[in-house]
């Protein structure tokens, strides 16, 4: 972000119905009143939900290796205080949502063991990795949680490779530096696990990006924006079909929830310096599209400066009054 006219305290407030806004004291109908959106069908929750920019945004945690060039991360059930005063029950990486991020270097392939403890078959997808077929997460490639060892459950793909209980994926990562993403990507069942929380972050480094100066440590901040719905006691609520996979019709084209969540939290905020920032920004909304904006307290819109997309820097940077985010399917 830019520095013009910022004070030490201003506040990053994240959130809205297609918007990130960068602000303190802008009213909560001119955060949350953009255009309506173009696909899907909206859930409205039952749950009280908080308002725009109070609770403060996490950063994921950063996953520690196991040893050389090799991470271990288990999948289970959990549960969060996502909105203040309820518990929601999530399916998870290492019990957070989003999971913890992975940072790795360029060339220095990675593998991630996986451990499955959830009740149904898994099966991970590195999403933007240039991955061998063996590791990019097939989607009946599945991994078995111990309740359904030795069934056979196949999803009747003679082909596939299925594991039990725990299966080792790994990375070359001879890519350009960039932002990825881990998710389920099961056969008919990749977006209501994503949905119940199964993503999280992988960030490519390497010697030349960071040669350039860019902003770093606490002023590189990931934001996985997703939005999710809420029944009353907390729980997320899902249009899924009971007796086999897919969503009820009038969710055909896309699931949207009423909740906007960064990093798992709602409509969060953020307290910055009068410096620029790096938004390293994921859309892990299942339909929805945003437009973030970066806009002063006074209403004034600063320059957004685009100089990365999903694989790797661009050639030049490009600066925008809003920038366009599509779900990353």
């Amino acid at each position: 972000m830019p520095d013009q006219g910022l004070t030490r305290r201003q506040l990053l407030g994240i959130g809205g119905a297609l918007g990130l806004v960068a602000a303190t004291g802008l009213s909560t109908a001119a955060a949350l009143a953009r255009r309506p959106p173009v696909t899907g069908a909206e859930l409205r929750s039952a749950a009280p939900l908080p308002p725009p920019f109070q609770v403060p945004l996490p950063i994921p945690p950063v996953l520690r290796p196991a040893g050389p060039g090799r991470y271990e991360i288990t999948q289970r059930e959990a549960s969060a205080e996502i909105l203040p005063g309820l518990r929601t029950p999530l399916w998870t990486y290492e019990g957070t949502f989003p999971g913890p991020t992975i940072e790795s270097r360029r060339g220095h392939p990675v593998t991630v063991m996986h451990r499955n403890e959830l009740p149904v078959p898994t099966v991970v997808h590195l999403h933007g990795g240039r991955t061998p077929a063996d590791s990019d997460g097939y989607p009946t490639d599945l991994v078995l949680p111990r309740s359904t060892m030795h069934t056979g459950h196949a999803m009747h793909d003679p082909r596939a490779v299925v594991t039990e209980l725990t299966r080792d994926y790994t990375f070359p990562l001879d890519q350009r530096p960039a932002l990825l993403w881990y998710h389920d990507h099961r056969m008919d069942y990749t977006a209501p696990a994503i949905w119940r929380g199964l993503a999280g972050l992988h960030i490519v480094r390497d010697d030349a990006e960071e040669s350039l100066g860019l902003p770093a440590g606490s002023r590189e901040l990931p934001l996985m924006i997703a939005d999710r719905a809420f029944a009353a006691d907390g729980s997320l609520i899902y249009p899924a079909l009971p007796d086999r996979p897919g969503v009820t019709e009038e969710y055909l084209a896309g699931v949207l929830g009423d909740v906007i969540l960064v990093n798992g939290a709602p409509w969060p905020v953020h307290e910055v310096d009068a410096a620029r920032y790096r938004l390293r920004v994921l859309n892990a909304s299942n339909a929805r599209h945003y437009e973030l904006e970066a806009v002063t307290d006074d209403g004034r819109r600063l320059d957004l400066v685009q100089i990365g997309a999903d694989q790797g820097l661009l050639a030049a940077p490009v600066t925008h009054s809003a920038l366009p985010v599509a779900p990353s399917g």
